[in-house]
């Protein structure tokens, strides 16, 4: 778990990455919350 965690930071010095990540994640969780929403809707 140590072996894997270093590789993480090495990769991603400064947390920059991870913040775009997170981002990018949030805003795909917010598209797939929309077209949620409207598939719902079509059945009602």
């Amino acid at each position: 778990m140590s072996e894997e965690l270093k590789t993480v930071y090495r990769y991603d010095a400064g947390g920059s990455g991870f913040r775009k990540v997170a981002m990018f994640l949030a805003w795909l969780a917010g598209v797939l919350a929309l077209f949620g929403v409207f598939w719902i809707k079509s059945w009602f």
